[in-house]
């Protein structure tokens, strides 16, 4: 924030009060940072091309690059997504999750095998260096504190172009500092 806009992007990070960034997600993970020592705050979209580009980390390094954050002090939180319950690539697509841990893949030797983009994401944090406890995702013990809910199971709650097809619309999550 504060710089030429780029062509396109999806991380955002600032320092400055009262300024609220959001990422976009229907499927895709809204990732959401924050620094409280240094006061500064991140938004991602991260889709499965997004997560295999690294966008995650990528968002975390220009919060320590551009405000001097220390990758110790940063918070995480990985929002509503497309689980591995609802969520298939090619095989091909998916050995790249695999190739960051097989546990991201369920039934790879089908020809489409069901991928875990939340799984790999905490996994391309922690690999970064984000403190596990620090990232807040489906693994949270108490279930009624878990804010990562599969976009594609709860029609009630998300859209989802995965069970919606072209005709879904857009959640996002935001964060702004206060003071």
């Amino acid at each position: 924030m504060g710089k030429t806009e780029p062509d396109s992007y999806d991380g955002i990070v600032t320092n400055q009060k009262g300024v609220t960034i959001a990422a976009p997600g229907a499927d895709c993970i809204p990732v959401i940072f924050c620094d409280p020592v240094k006061k500064v705050c991140g938004a991602a979209h991260s889709g499965w091309k997004g997560t295999l580009l690294g966008v995650a980390m990528a968002t975390v390094n220009a919060m320590i690059s551009e405000f001097g954050c220390n990758v110790n002090d940063i918070l995480v939180v990985l929002g509503p997504c497309v689980g591995p319950c609802c969520f298939t690539l090619s095989q091909v697509e998916a050995k790249a999750f695999y190739d960051i841990d097989p546990q991201c893949v369920h039934q790879f030797e089908s020809p489409n095998p069901k991928v875990d983009i939340r799984r790999a994401t905490r996994i391309l944090l922690e690999h970064g260096g984000i403190r596990p406890h620090n990232i807040q995702d489906d693994s949270v013990a108490d279930k009624s504190q878990n804010l990562t809910l599969c976009t594609s199971c709860h029609p009630d709650k998300f859209f989802s172009h995965v069970r919606d097809g072209s005709n879904f619309g857009t959640q996002i999550g935001f964060i702004a500092i206060r003071d």
